[in-house]
């Protein structure tokens, strides 16, 4: 009975811990950033509490004793920190602000702030969950020839449980409840596990393993025999350090890699973790079921050895594996679905296919190791402490140099192919050191574990994710531009006879298209640069909140402006500049411009300036951490860093978005700017958030479209001309209001398009979003104001010309985004027929020229 208590009591526990580990590194990266440095500094003080915890926790149980009594109150303690953490949080960020103002510190001195800050915040719950595995340990394990199954079971069943708390987080919790109700919640859970736990220590008599002073198992001849020298088991404990270093290696680099092939969405990245950790636990329930029955040590260490290479050899063997995958009907399918139930299935089968088997044998390291180091002479807990804490930091450094060192100079497949020979290496060393094995059977293991090794090394493709990149390309594109980074891995692909007006290429981002340059993507960034800056009276200090192409930062710079700032949250994005220099207008080496390597939202809650105008425009709002920059905090954080006369803009994607989506992302735009309008380029919308109502200043907005610069810019898109450039007005603030009066807001707290948008990746969303704002739709004519001693009369006959001829374009584009070509061109002819020189409806006529 006790045992079921133990396993049910751990099981809570992992679900808990792996909730709290998902949205404290969501609330902590809200002001230190979704960098790859920031979200790294945020996992390694969760994991290094966690080691630091199982080292002292087990020296505390094996002093002590009483394992219940103290997992009861650890579990208490955690509980309570997760019913406060709101404000510890807010005191984190107010001071992380202080010092990064008062410091002014750079890129790694902000890094090493929010490390020491995320070390503080996280010490106490973390350093308590790690420590909760060897007090158990000592209480569940009954005697030492059964160690692998007592301490492996917990293990496996805390592993389920960060399955379901992985899942369920993901899928239901956070879009359900939102983050701090989640923290309330399990908060509360975790004191009900505590409370039960100290319970039935005060009706439990047994306590575990007997302290250390004492003799708690007696020795056959065979068994001491068999006695393991301190020297090997050192060696077989720092082998479990490095194995965890390799592990979190891999991890980094799968989930990048299965990011390009799955979309970078919240789900797919649940997937990847998922199946990570059913490997891990399908491994350590499989072989604590059975290793304990094994009485030969030697065998037990050569089955460790073997699991080690094999290892190292599946993950070298899995690079070929993912080369191939565009071959399989499978992978096609993922991105070819409308179906969300399919979608997801599809995301889990692609994780399993390629995960399960080095993970599975990863999950089968813990026990064998528990058994091989458990013949030392000390504690359960000491014993259990030093092999988790110990494989934790190696983790911790595996995580941190695969990113930052092995990704960036020898790419993703030479350091999974580094790694696996650091684990081939280690499963030799075990072989060749074992002190119980005969000479034969070393150069036997030896011998075959070299000549695999050769196979897979032999075998392997040139460049797995180059080839996977290339699967993404169209219509004879080649690929101009290929870098792994720390942040992103960014690709630059150009059709070479293609003629499009403007441009053929294509930037792409971890495997998703971030920008085109061929002209719909330069019509939306050019367009992006020149409408507020034509709105605005006189604007001087600029923000953009993302590069890409770098294309709406050129244009932006074309302006007279004193300076233009630019955040990018990745630097090889900077480094794949060149190949748009023609679109960004060589913007590098503009003096205007600078930029910036840091996330957008940990800029502005740092910086003490103030703008002009800011401009949004980040990667698609379904990606996983990208809906932190569409939140009323963030808008509110935006709208502090705004000059009085200052303004917004922000894009929206009407592509793979619901009506339910686009509605509620301009409804948290409008709550934090009351006075939006919204514009229309191609199948986006801009939101432009004023400090008054809308006040379009004719003599002002001709003179910015008119600069021989800008003119130039706006021709290639089909935009010089003035009554083509408004007509791009969609509604004002009041039609605004009306359009997203049922919608909620999108919070911090809730970030709901993240989970709610990958649901319409799959799907056509450009043609209901547009069908929607037709309802709204409004003229611009009424909110152009002209000096009295002009003759606005003609203008303003062209501006209701083109908003009738407007109506038919709109439905055209809709009809164009179904591919009905027949009835697209329908009403493109019927938009030329009420006004000749609708040049945009020109452009879809020539495109549709049967």
């Amino acid at each position: 009975m006790q045992r079921l208590i133990i396993l049910a009591l751990f099981l809570g526990s992992g679900i808990t811990g792996l909730i709290y580990q998902v949205v404290w590194t969501k609330l902590l990266t809200l002001v230190f950033g979704v960098t790859f440095m920031a979200i790294s500094t945020v996992l390694a003080s969760f994991f290094g509490g966690l080691a630091l915890g199982s080292f002292l926790g087990g020296r505390w149980v094996d002093r002590y004793g009483n394992g219940f009594k103290w997992y009861g109150v650890a579990e208490m303690i955690i509980g309570f920190y997760a019913l406060i953490f709101a404000f510890i949080l807010g005191a984190n960020n107010y001071v992380y602000v202080l010092l990064a103002q008062g410091t002014g510190a750079g890129f790694y001195g902000l890094s090493l702030i929010k490390f020491c800050l995320a070390a503080i915040i996280l010490m106490v719950p973390t350093t308590l969950m790690g420590a909760t595995l060897p007090i158990l340990s000592r209480t569940l394990a009954r005697s030492e020839n059964k160690i692998a199954r007592d301490v492996g079971g917990l293990y496996t069943i805390n592993t389920f449980g960060a399955i379901i708390g992985a899942v369920g987080g993901a899928f239901y919790l956070i879009p359900s409840f939102g983050m701090q109700s989640i923290l309330y919640g399990v908060g509360i859970f975790n004191i009900f596990l505590g409370a039960v736990a100290y319970a039935v220590s005060k009706t439990s008599s047994r306590g575990g393993f007997a302290p250390e002073k004492e003799s708690y198992f007696s020795e056959t001849k065979d068994e001491a025999s068999e006695r393991i020298p301190q020297g090997f088991a050192a060696l077989v404990l720092i082998g479990f350090a490095v194995s965890g270093f390799t592990g979190l290696a891999y991890e980094v680099i799968w989930t990048r890699i299965l990011g390009f092939i799955l979309t970078g969405t919240i789900y797919a990245f649940s997937a990847v973790l998922s199946v990570f950790l059913l490997g891990i636990a399908s491994g350590s329930l499989v072989f604590s079921a059975f290793i304990d029955r094994i009485k030969s040590m030697n065998v037990i260490i050569v089955m460790l050895a073997v699991v080690e290479a094999l290892i190292g050899l599946s993950s070298i063997g899995l690079i070929s594996l993912y080369d191939i995958l565009p071959t399989f009907a499978f992978y096609r399918q993922i991105d070819a679905t409308p179906v969300w139930s399919e979608s997801l299935y599809l995301y889990f089968y692609t994780c399993f296919v390629t995960l399960i088997i080095p993970t599975f044998l990863f999950g089968a390291t813990f026990p064998l190791v528990c058994k091989i180091y458990g013949k030392k002479k000390e504690g359960i807990g000491s014993k259990i402490g030093n092999i988790y804490s110990l494989n934790t930091v190696g983790g911790i450094l595996g995580s941190f140099l695969a990113g930052f060192l092995f990704i960036p100079f020898i790419g993703m497949q030479n350091t999974i192919v580094l790694m696996g020979a650091v684990n081939i290496i280690l499963g030799a060393l075990l072989i060749y050191y074992n002190p119980l094995s005969k000479g034969s059977l070393k150069f036997a293991l030896l011998g075959a574990t070299a000549v695999l090794s050769l196979i897979a090394v032999f075998t392997l493709p040139k460049n797995m994710p180059y080839s996977l990149h290339k699967s993404f390309l169209t219509g004879g594109e080649e690929i101009l531009f290929y870098k792994e980074g720390a942040a992103a891995t960014v690709m630059v692909t150009q059709k070479p006879n293609a003629s499009l007006e403007a441009s053929n290429k294509r930037l792409w981002v971890n495997g998703n298209m971030a920008t085109a340059a061929y002209y719909d993507g330069l019509q939306i960034n050019r367009f992006q640069g020149v409408l507020p800056m034509v709105l605005h009276p006189d604007p001087k200090d600029v923000l953009v909140i993302c590069f890409g192409s770098g294309t709406t930062f050129g244009t932006l710079s074309q302006f007279p402006v004193t300076m233009v700032d630019n955040v990018e949250i990745a630097s090889t994005v900077i480094e794949a500049a060149p190949n748009f220099k023609k679109e960004n207008r060589d913007v590098l080496h503009n003096p205007v411009s600078r930029i910036n390597i840091d996330d957008g939202r940990s800029f502005l809650a740092v910086t003490k300036r103030k703008f002009d105008v800011i401009t949004e425009e980040p990667m698609h709002p379904s990606l996983v951490g990208v809906v932190n920059l569409y939140t009323k905090e963030y808008y509110e954080l935006a709208k502090a860093h705004l000059k009085e006369d200052g303004l917004i803009s922000q894009w929206i994607p009407l592509y793979n978005l619901s009506v339910e989506d686009v509605r509620l992302m301009v409804k948290t735009f409008q709550s934090v700017f009351p006075h939006t309008t919204i514009w229309y380029a191609n199948a986006d919308i801009f939101m432009i958030g004023s400090p008054s109502k809308t006040n379009i200043d004719y003599e002002r907005m001709m003179r910015g479209l008119t600069r021989p610069n800008i003119k130039a810019l706006l021709t290639d898109i089909d935009l010089e001309d003035p009554v083509e450039f408004l007509t791009t007005f969609v509604m004002n603030e009041d039609q605004v209001r009306a359009y997203a009066q049922s919608a909620g807001i999108m919070s911090d707290d809730m970030p709901v398009v993240e989970f709610t948008g990958p649901r319409s990746l799959n799907y056509n969303t450009i043609s209901p979003n547009i069908a929607e704002f037709l309802k709204f739709r409004e003229p611009v004519a009424p909110y152009v104001t002209v000096p009295p001693d002009k003759d606005y009369s003609e203008f303003e006959k062209r501006l209701a010309i083109r908003f009738e001829a407007g109506t038919y374009n709109l439905i055209g584009r809709a009809y164009f985004a179904d591919s009905n070509r027949f009835k697209a061109i329908e009403f493109f002819m019927e938009a030329l027929r009420i006004d000749p020189t609708d040049r945009n409806s020109l452009h879809y006529k020539k495109n549709l020229a049967f």
